[in-house]
């Protein structure tokens, strides 16, 4: 060890440095670092052979990837590890679920509460001993120590983010047209606020807790639709006038509801607090001509001002059962005549500012040539290239509340489209060995994802990297163009014979 700089001192030096840390993936950005600190014997060049992985314990067939790296391991992040010397030193910490020391090297194995183990493994050129193991055993128990807080946090931050989704998932469930438009609306309001805060517009608004909660307070923002009768939610017509005014209630439901659970809570949970502002006043216009209270400018909270303004981009790009979707580019420019009369200028700059992102970013574009000719399967399909395309946007602008929210949003749509398709198959006879396949590589693609996206959540990926992008995209497009297809051909052969009987006959 090195004998200029006593050992105790460099531990709790990288103690401080643990206590400092606010996220997973701070704490393991750092984490190689760290331990080299106190492994190796010259801490001022930081660069040794190490690397960090995660195992899931009681796996079968484990594999490891690296996760992050330094020295020749910094250009191996994402690959997979074959070294048989290297593989037995991580076996041996999983097997003892603690440090195991080899010679030149020691594999650190840091405990995490959902049954994974992150393990960093670390060369250095001088002996450990005994009594430097015993303290180093300290140093385990800072780090998971460190994970489990962080685990907790996430976890609680996660927790409420899933019960507002279910909650908004009941109110919208009534309204079949929009199951998925909540999470949708969430994704863009956290990109437009990153955008305004970029411009340097309403500072003193959006403050690090209203950039943390107003993603999620949007979920909740027809949350009164669920005491809308279904008669008028699901006409497939125009409302009366009559029909409008009890829809239009849905703003002051969805506000005294959410009241109503802020008040057990003394009414100082921020979170049920802008979700209420934004579930009454997201139909004000700018102008003063929307509702419920006929707000207009600047009076209108900045909340409901950009959640308003997604809501109707949303609808307008959305399949409706009395509508077709807008072109992204008619929705686009709409939003932007209505500039200064229904919506908020800056808030327009800002929404075309990631209209600009979006596009810049787009690894595939929904065309003809990828239409199956059924309009279900075209609408999931153009459902899912959008997510691929939200994913890259959120890399993009380095913004991991939208990645996980496109994460948590892609995994759900994926699963539910695959469901649907399965079914389709099933019911128009797609050939049993064929589909046999089909849901294979349905369940291989759904695996990969929930890999990625848990990755992810726990700090192991620091961003979703070009490679996992591509993959995504190039899946898809190979699976639409090649594997759906065969039903679209099915479809025109039932079509051929229907059409030969009705003549026949």
């Amino acid at each position: 060890m090195n004998a200029t700089r006593p050992f105790i001192d460099r531990v709790q030096e990288v103690f401080r440095e643990i206590d400092n840390t606010h996220s997973f993936e701070e704490l393991y950005g750092n984490l190689v670092q760290l331990l080299a600190k106190i492994i190796v014997a010259q801490p001022e060049a930081l660069q040794p052979e190490a690397f960090m992985t995660l195992v899931e314990h009681d796996a079968v067939g484990q594999t490891y990837q690296v996760a992050q790296g330094t020295g020749s391991y910094a250009a191996r992040i994402g690959a997979t590890l074959h070294d048989e010397r290297v593989l037995e030193c991580l076996n041996s910490a999983v097997r003892r679920r603690s440090n195991y020391y080899s010679a030149g090297a020691v594999t650190f194995c840091f405990r995490h509460p959902e049954n994974l183990g992150i393990l960093v493994y670390l060369e250095h050129a001088q002996e450990i001993d005994a009594q430097t193991r015993e303290l180093l055993k300290f140093v385990n128990d800072k780090v998971s120590d460190a994970i489990q807080i962080h685990s907790l946090s996430k976890q609680a931050e996660r927790t409420g983010r899933a019960m507002v989704t279910a909650l908004a998932s009941l109110a919208e469930h009534k309204d079949q047209d929009t199951g998925e438009h909540i999470l949708r609306v969430a994704i863009m309001t956290d990109e437009i606020v990153q955008v305004l805060g970029e411009l340097g517009y309403y500072r003193e608004i959006i403050t690090p807790e209203f950039e943390r909660s107003v993603s999620a307070a949007s979920i909740l923002h027809d949350v009164g639709k669920v005491a809308i009768p279904e008669a008028i939610l699901r006409k497939p017509g125009k409302l009366d006038a009559e029909e409008r005014k009890v829809i239009e209630t849905h703003t002051v439901k969805g506000r005294q509801g959410l009241e109503k659970a802020n008040r057990i809570l003394d009414g100082n949970n921020y979170l049920l607090t802008l979700s209420g502002e934004i579930a009454l006043h997201h139909h004000e216009h700018y102008n003063g001509q929307g509702y419920p209270d006929r707000m207009c400018g600047q009076d209108i909270p900045l909340s409901a001002r950009i959640v308003g303004l997604v809501d109707v981009y949303d609808a307008l790009t959305s399949v409706r059962s009395y509508k077709k979707a807008w072109s992204e580019q008619e929705a686009t420019d709409y939003i932007r005549n209505q500039s200064g009369l229904q919506f908020d200028p800056l808030v327009v700059e800002a929404f075309l500012k990631v209209m600009e992102y979006r596009q810049g970013v787009a690894l595939i574009q929904w065309t003809e040539a990828l239409s199956v000719k059924v309009a279900v399967m075209d609408n999931d399909h153009r459902i899912l290239i959008d997510l691929i395309n939200q994913l890259a946007s959120a890399e993009k602008i380095g913004n991991r509340r939208i990645a996980e929210s496109v994460l948590d949003e892609l995994l759900n749509y994926t699963i539910d489209h695959f469901a649907r398709e399965e079914q389709f198959l099933l019911e128009t006879g797609y050939p049993a060995p064929d589909l046999a396949e089909h849901k294979l590589r349905h369940a291989s693609f759904t695996e990969t994802v929930q890999d990625v996206r848990r990755q992810y959540l726990q700090g192991f990926r620091p961003k979703i990297n070009r490679e996992v992008l591509l993959f995504l995209r190039d899946w898809l497009k190979k699976h639409i163009l090649v594997e759906d297809m065969k039903y679209a051909v099915l479809q025109k052969t039932e079509q051929a014979q229907a059409l030969t009987s009705s003549v026949n006959l």
